[in-house]
């Protein structure tokens, strides 16, 4: 099975249950954060929004462009992930907003056909990321803003594996009761996996990130590299440090989760 193949499997099997767990962020507070820093970062001009969501899963960003007036488009490479978006769309009463099963390292959508584009958590999954960013600049026209949301999963995964947690985590799971398919060993082995054999596992984000943007022609770039804190500071439980309960290596990137943003 090639790559990109066994990443559209491994994503489209875990599709219900992902959108069952958006389902939730809609309902709770979450809702209200998302909402005020997407509306922070649209940029500023006449006439409707164009935006795109990236990866759109089960259409949470995307529910939440249409809220704030956009004019929204949301791609997923898994059909399944699509299916479950526009479910969401219907029982939530968004028609307006257009889902597409679309690969992001080749979108079939016009030259500077966007005004606003939002992603998360998806250029660590697809075997050539630097394509992603390619398309979005291409998509995007004059003015407009991308915004990046990811972390270095790969090399996260790698050193829970080297760490012997994830053999800890599946025997867990085999005890627990909770029974997620997203922590089910062999989904956590195939996860893990996949993402030591992507390019990107192996560079320093978020300044690869920042470095082919400015390549490619994007006339502003930043990245947070706490964005999750900064994002939600009360958040109960939460560990800025990281999300795992291992020691990183000397000279490890940061295993938190960034945000970048580049204006074209």
């Amino acid at each position: 099975m090639q790559m990109q193949e066994r990443i559209n499997t491994y994503w489209s099997k875990r599709a219900e249950e992902f959108s069952h767990f958006r389902l939730m962020d809609l309902a709770g507070p979450q809702r209200t954060v998302w909402t005020a820093f997407i509306r922070a970062q649209l940029p500023s001009k006449e006439g409707i929004v164009r935006a795109l969501d990236t990866g759109t899963g089960a259409g949470f960003f995307a529910f939440l462009l249409a809220e704030l007036g956009c004019e929204t488009t949301g791609i997923d490479y898994s059909q399944d992930m699509i299916d479950q978006a526009e479910s969401n769309a219907a029982m939530l009463r968004y028609p307006s907003i257009r889902f597409v099963r679309m690969d992001a390292q080749h979108m079939e959508l016009e030259d500077g056909s966007f005004d606003f584009i939002i992603s998360r958590n998806v250029t660590w999954t697809v075997p050539e990321p630097e394509k992603v960013y390619a398309e979005w600049f291409r998509v995007l026209a004059p003015g407009g803003v991308v915004i990046n949301i990811d972390a270095n999963y790969g090399y996260v995964f790698k050193r829970a594996d080297e760490s012997g947690w994830t053999e800890k985590q599946n025997a867990k799971w085999k005890a627990g009761p909770e029974k997620l398919i997203g922590t089910r060993p062999d989904m956590v082995n195939e996860r893990n996996n996949i993402a030591k054999q992507l390019s990107i596992a192996g560079q320093n984000r978020p300044q690869w990130d920042l470095d082919g943007m400015l390549r490619l022609g994007f006339t502003e770039v930043s990245a947070r590299v706490d964005f999750m804190t900064a994002l939600f500071p009360a958040m109960k439980g939460f560990r800025p440090r990281g999300e795992q309960p291992f020691e990183t290596e000397p000279g490890a990137p940061d295993t938190r989760i960034f945000m970048v943003k580049g204006v074209k």
